[in-house]
């Protein structure tokens, strides 16, 4: 699955097919977390000289293709690394990955693309710390007028930066995206050290505070994306909070403990997944890396946190038009049909994508273009609908030309 996201990140300019499975092949089949580090490394790091050696020459094309493909290896090269917050490996990768992102999106002006990218920092406060949200403000054009923005949230273990390539389609469509990190996520996880909570309306309410006062973000049109593990966060965000037009879950994920048993196979699962954890390293880092995102250390303390992550209870607060996109083989879907039937929206939609069009897997695996036409298609009626124009003229200016 995780070799799939750098395939899928060549549709969109953030890979190379060629340069991706070439490393594949040196790492091999086993799973071999520090070969796998080392390779993606050492790819990073000579896509990247060549991205620097380019923006010298004033081949800034070139570079700004270089530098992105260079953040993507290095987001694939600490991925396995995620258990220790502390190992040096992860945090010079993840470094390195969000500065040439950010050198990439400075090129971006050099290029045939319209697209304009922010680096912002969203304020956050808790109950006894201040600290700021890292995120990306993607626009389709570089003006301020008034267009639809989508917020989305990152998953378990994605970034800001690899937002990116979620974002396309709703760029390409004409809207804004605002992919945001949070607690557990990116840098709050990794350089502030600040965990995942199950109350996540308390976040999305300070980022939405902070959205609705950027010039070019309309807020009647604003719509919340939850993908991966944000499929939990977001419809939890959701429920009660009335500026948000329209919601998008991809897998819904409303209860994050449905899926440890009861009884007592759910007394045995925390030993049993344990004691396969020491003699499985794949197992144990798996874990591992879930662990840290919530700040415990052991099996059973995560199986007790995640427990509290649900908010199936609370859907009926949920207000706006809702997709949820439930995708055969997507090893974390299923709770799909349950959050549908809880919600109490009259517009509520639930695709579940045939595999034949190519939408499968986590997310919908490669399938993402694909997935781009129904969703946003979609999303396109609900928005016009609610402003009370037709959808075909949902980006149209003035003087008749689309935005």
């Amino acid at each position: 699955m995780q070799f799939g996201r750098t395939l899928a990140a060549a549709a969109v300019g953030a890979a190379d097919l060629g340069e991706a499975y070439t490393t594949a092949r040196e790492i091999g089949g086993r799973y071999n977390p520090q070969r796998w580090y080392k390779r993606w490394s050492a790819r990073a790091e000579s896509v990247r000289d060549a991205a620097e050696q380019a923006h010298v020459a004033g081949h800034l094309v070139t570079a700004h293709q270089c530098y992105l493909r260079a953040s993507e290896h290095y987001r694939q090269a600490y991925f396995y690394l995620r258990t220790d917050l502390d190992d040096e490996r992860l945090r010079d990768s993840y470094q390195a990955h969000c500065q040439t992102f950010a050198r990439a999106m400075d090129l971006l002006g050099h290029t045939a693309s319209p697209i304009v990218a922010t680096e912002v920092a969203i304020p956050f406060t808790t109950s006894d710390r201040r600290i700021d949200i890292h995120g990306w403000l993607f626009r389709p054009a570089a003006d301020d007028r008034p267009r639809p923005t989508v917020v989305m949230p990152c998953g378990y273990d994605s970034t800001a930066e690899s937002g990116w390539g979620f974002a396309q389609g709703a760029l390409a469509r004409g809207y804004n995206v605002l992919s945001v990190e949070g607690p557990g996520q990116g840098s709050t996880l990794i350089v502030d050290h600040v965990y995942f909570r199950s109350d996540y309306e308390t976040v999305l309410s300070q980022i939405l505070d902070w959205l609705v006062t950027v010039p070019g973000v309309d807020n009647r049109r604003l719509v919340a994306v939850g993908r991966s593990f944000a499929g939990y966060l977001v419809p939890r965000g959701v429920a009660g909070e009335s500026r948000i037009a329209a919601m998008i879950c991809d897998p819904a994920q409303p209860d994050m403990g449905a899926k440890i048993p009861a009884g007592w196979k759910g007394r045995i699962a925390a030993p049993l997944m344990t004691a396969l954890s020491r003699v499985s390293r794949e197992r144990a880092d798996f874990f591992g890396s879930r662990m840290a995102c919530h700040g415990v250390r052991t099996i059973a303390e995560y199986f007790r946190e995640l427990t509290s992550f649900t908010m199936i209870d609370r859907a009926s607060e949920i207000r706006c038009p809702t997709m949820i996109v439930e995708s055969s083989g997507d090893p974390v879907g299923g709770q799909g049909e349950a959050l549908f039937a809880a919600l109490t929206v009259e517009n509520k939609r639930l695709f579940a994508p045939d595999p034949s069009t190519g939408i499968s897997g986590h997310c919908g695996g490669l399938g993402q273009r694909v997935w781009d036409d129904v969703v946003y298609d979609w999303l396109d009626g609900v928005l016009a609908d609610r402003i009370g124009i037709p959808a075909s003229g949902l980006f149209t200016d003035p003087i008749g030309g689309r935005r």
